[in-house]
């Protein structure tokens, strides 16, 4: 495993770094040896999670050895309530804390992933939710606060009704004080609990007090309540938060409430019902424990803020009653809830709570108690640290669209809401404990400058990765007009036009048409997006087909449901359609800032291309926004002179920069990982201007082309996959098909293959400067973090079999039936795997079927095959034109991806001008590195730098220029500066 020096620190990496992924690891520690805060964007599919967990870990490493679990006393056991569970904290060993957050437990079970391929086994635990972790067959039923109440309950000393699953947890730890030194997840957890009984919630409750790294989601760390039950030494620890490009509204919601008239009436009802348990209790069962009296205070206190709210005067519905975030002190006040009174209102609300879980459970009902949120409200508002957050909130009165029912009963549908609009206040919070650093990475956290001036954090190490791909698998274009030549521009004013729908119609059936397999289409809004569908259905001129309809006859289409429980299956049903042979592919409509654009992989034929139709801003005249742009212009109106206006954030610049941030996050949907290659279009004439551009990611920046003619869009389009789909051959198969076709050839399989590392020892000292040539190395794929999963030798995608490259481009399978002859066409076979075990490499294998070439031609063979293989060992395909005299750089003819052809003639008469250039030592040598690179014995690089010094001479100038031809397209820059680099030491050498 090769080991690289980065500042001092001896950084174990599964595979060859590439330079970026250095550069990296080298900010990450950076971070964490000068304790500061860092911005780190790098795109997905550069190993992004698999660099900062190595980073990480080797950094805590050096500090001293991973922990081991203390054995405890055995006074520590049994406990006898839930929360003697939480009381000791260990404190893991001393050293810094790691807690690693991401948005979601789906992310965090890839990032384990990540963690299983390192060489880091530090102890570890992932926390979860009860639902997600609970076992127990009475509770796991119910949800939300209900199965919190119920577990709490059960975990008590109450009589006989106990949970086994609890009480089995201490022994459990006890007898298993190794848990968490191998990666373990959700699933392993919830097994154990399965298995052996022990509670997983509890044994991560437990386990977690003396852990070196924590994986938990976002609001372990964002929400006041779930920190506080973290028992860890917040003391230089560091915190990760991966997928943070939503991070600044996550901390602002987490600050905020709505409270609206429906959920009110709720609680109301409630109250009401607890006031009459608590009275049969008292009469029939004598039970005192809970006062009727307190229940119908809540409930008359209730009724009286219910009363305020609908006296508040609205006097434009649109606008609604909005005033400085300290009036909601007032508006409590006078219903005597103060700093004093509220924690014994709490306690009230608490014990109602409590009061109508254990009527439910005794009545067999599982809906939630609504209470609890007024509890939750009333926390976020009388704040331990008292009112001084205040400032920074808006308290906004909106009137809603009333139902029949409110109409009937004369109410008026009101929400209160108390809005944070300083998401930097938990970023605050958290800071204050004394953490050590905190590190912000995704893949799009661009721009930097607002982010960090949002979070009110000081980020002095920032880092916008390039990507690990090459320009020539990045297609990115502004496209200002349409094939009728009306400009394309979505905003207010020209967005509901019928010119401009009609317009863009045609745009999209002619990249459906010219796009392969998935298509992925970005609006706006939802209304938009349904706008022009409604529109592309209904209008189309006399006899001819609407656009809708010349769209389903190229792809079949799929739109993103509003309805987020409809989700699930709008992506099966575009696996389906991807899968359906009947046409080009499919299309799927969807909206910035939707589920499709958050976190979802469309790596390879599931999307070809992303087409943005516009700037995603907000709805102005939403309240929510409008206050907030207002709050950001005060701020800066009163922001000490001393500071330039231009580095402060306005709101006008937060308005267009969350626009940006948008578009980034859905054109990061279709480049995936290294060998990944696609298409951004951009369809609106405001993407020309350099003040949007430059909000664009820095890795597709330098790649857009503005394109005036329409034409000029689809030519290149159609010349980009050309290309691309014969240097990357991949297809969509179904199951039938694939089984029909591994049945054809056998597979050549090297899956012990180790890693190759070069040189005598295994530690790199790694600068920051890149070599010219460091891109030409043999890396493996860069690792990535998707929904994929490897069936057998296939891969699998939302229920696809796809013959995808994550490591290598078809390559010819040396074997008896492998002959240099191009008489017969290749065939194509299923994947297998060709990597180490952490590392799954796929690739598309090759037979020429040539049972009657003659063994004479070995030598030409060998060379044909070997200089067609890139640094990966890869098959590069071209075509060559009848009168070059070169020799073809594939002997691969794949159906569906254009055609290579093998000269072997040419081959045989450039081997005849070396034998006749260099001496036999030289031939013999020449050879060798041809043998080399097939077996992967060399890189390409060592192997041009070989070949340079041994066609170096006036007289062999020729044999130069033409092995040139026999090297990739792609290579051929590198090795046209390796001949200019030797002539110019020759060049020195003779002066000298």
């Amino acid at each position: 495993m090769p080991i690289y020096n980065i500042r001092g620190i001896d950084v174990e990496f599964p595979f060859k770094a590439y330079q970026s992924q250095i550069i990296y690891m080298d900010r990450v520690i950076e971070s964490l040896q000068n304790k500061c805060h860092a911005l780190l964007e790098s795109p997905t599919g550069t190993g992004k999670t698999l660099c900062l967990l190595c980073a990480t870990l080797s950094w805590r490493k050096s500090l001293g050895c991973f922990s081991t679990r203390k054995d405890r006393k055995k006074s520590d056991f049994p406990w006898t309530d839930s929360e003697e569970l939480m009381s000791q904290s260990q404190g893991g060993g001393g050293f810094p804390t790691i807690v690693y957050a991401s948005r979601t437990h789906s992310q965090l079970r890839q990032v384990i992933k990540e963690l299983k391929r390192s060489s880091y086994r530090p102890k570890m635990v992932v926390l979860g939710s009860r639902e997600q972790l609970c076992v127990n067959e009475e509770v796991k039923a119910l949800r939300g606060k209900a199965l919190t109440n119920a577990c709490q309950y059960l975990c008590k000393k109450r009589g006989k009704r106990q949970c086994n699953h609890f009480n089995r947890t201490p022994e459990y730890l006890k007898n298993n004080p190794h848990l968490g030194d191998e990666p373990v997840d959700i699933e392993d957890l919830v097994s154990i609990g399965k298995d052996s009984g022990p509670c997983p919630y509890y044994i991560t409750r437990e386990l977690h007090k003396d852990v070196d790294i924590i994986f938990a989601p976002y609001n372990y760390l964002i929400s006041n309540g779930y920190r506080k039950y973290l028992k860890v030494n917040w003391n230089d620890s560091i915190l990760i938060f991966d997928e943070a490009h939503n991070l600044e509204s996550l901390c602002a919601d987490s600050a905020s409430f709505d409270l609206p008239s429906a959920l009110l009436s709720a609680c109301i009802s409630e109250a009401q019902e607890c006031v009459e348990l608590a009275a049969a209790r008292r009469g029939s069962l004598n039970d005192v424990s809970m006062n009727p009296e307190n229940f119908a205070i809540l409930k008359g206190l209730l009724l009286k803020l219910q009363e305020l709210i609908s006296k508040v005067p609205i006097l434009k519905k649109d606008e609604g009653f909005t005033k400085p975030g300290p009036y909601i002190y007032e508006m409590l006040k006078s219903l005597n809830i103060t700093h004093e009174t509220a924690p014994k209102l709490i306690g009230t609300v608490e014990e109602a709570a409590v009061l109508l879980e254990e009527e439910k459970q005794r009545t067999a009902t599982s809906a939630g108690s609504k209470l609890d949120i007024i509890a939750d409200m009333l926390k976020l508002i009388f704040r331990e640290n008292g009112s001084n957050h205040a400032d920074v909130y808006r308290v906004h009165v909106q009137e809603l669209e009333q139902n029949s029912t409110d109409v009937i009963k004369g109410k008026v549908s009101r929400t209160l809401s108390w809005w944070c609009f300083n998401p930097g206040i938990t970023m605050q919070d958290i800071a204050n404990k004394g953490v050590g650093s905190i590190i912000l990475t995704s893949g799009t956290l661009s721009p930097m400058d607002s982010l960090a001036q949002e979070l009110k954090l000081d980020f002095p190490i920032r880092l916008e990765n390039p990507h690990v791909i090459s320009s020539n698998q990045l297609w990115a274009g502004v496209v200002s007009t349409g094939p009728s030549g009306c400009v394309f521009n979505s905003s207010y004013r020209n967005r509901d036009s019928p010119e401009y729908k009609q317009e863009l119609g045609n745009a999209i059936a002619n990249f459906s048409r010219v796009v392969p397999d998935g298509l992925l289409i970005f609006f706006p809004s939802y209304y938009l997006m349904d706008r022009c569908i409604a529109f592309w259905k209904d209008v189309g001129h006399k006899n001819s087909m609407t656009v809708w309809e010349r769209i389903c006859k190229l792809k079949k289409p799929v739109i993103e449901p509003k309805d987020s429980s409809l989700f699930p299956a709008a992506m099966q049903d575009f696996s389906e359609k991807l899968q359906d042979r009947s046409t080009s592919g499919a299309i799927f409509f969807a909206v910035c800032r939707g589920k499709v654009s958050e976190g979802l992989d469309f790596a390879d034929c599931a999307g070809r291309a992303v087409v943005i139709t516009g700037l995603p801003y907000a709805r102005v005249t939403d309240p929510r926004v409008r206050l907030k742009r207002e709050f950001l212009d005060e701020q800066s109106q009163r922001a000490d002179v001393k500071l330039p206006r231009s580095t402060l954030l306005s709101g006008s610049m937060w308005y267009s920069q969350e626009a940006a941030r948008a578009v980034n996050q859905a054109i990061g949907r279709v480049i995936r990982h290294c060998h990944d290659y696609g298409a951004i279009i951009f369809c609106d004439d405001r993407f020309e201007q350099p003040s949007q551009q430059s909000k664009i990611s820095l890795w597709i920046r330098p790649n857009v082309k503005c394109y005036s003619r329409y034409g000029e869009v689809i030519s290149d389009l159609a010349r980009f996959f050309r290309i691309e789909r014969s240097t990357f051959p991949a297809r969509l198969v179904t199951e039938q098909e694939n089984n029909i076709v591994s049945t054809l050839l056998p597979i050549e399989s090297t899956k012990d293959a180790p890693t190759p590392a070069s040189g005598n020892s295994n530690v790199k000292h790694v600068g920051i400067a890149q070599n010219e040539l460091s891109r030409l190395e043999a890396f493996p794929p860069a690792n990535r973090a998707s929904p994929l999963e490897l069936g057998g030798n296939n891969v699998k995608w939302k229920g696809l079999t796809i013959l995808k490259h994550t490591g290598k481009i078809p390559r010819i399978v040396k074997g008896d039936a492998v002959q240099g002859c191009s008489s017969r066409k290749a065939k194509l076979v299923e994947l297998s795997d060709e990597e180490t075990p952490v590392e799954k490499r796929c690739e598309v294998v090759v037979d020429l079927e040539c049972g009657n070439c003659e063994k004479d031609t070995c030598e030409t063979q060998l060379f044909a095959s070997s200089t067609c293989f890139n640094t990966m060992g890869l098959v590069k395909k071209r075509k060559v034109p009848e009168s070059e005299g070169s020799a073809a750089s594939s002997a691969l003819t794949a159906k569906g991806s254009g055609s290579g052809v093998y000269k072997e003639a040419s081959a045989s008469a450039f081997l005849s001008q070396v034998k006749e250039k260099l001496n036999t030592e030289e031939y013999k040598k020449f050879v060798g590195c041809m043998q080399a690179l097939k077996k992967k014995e060399l890189k390409l690089a060592n192997v041009m730098e070989s070949i340079v010094q041994l066609f170096c001479g006036k007289e062999r100038d020729h044999l130069l220029t033409g092995f040139r031809d026999f090297v990739p397209v792609k290579y051929r820059p590198a090795y046209e500066q390796c001949i200019k680099s030797k002539r110019e030491k020759e060049k020195h050498d003779h002066l000298c």
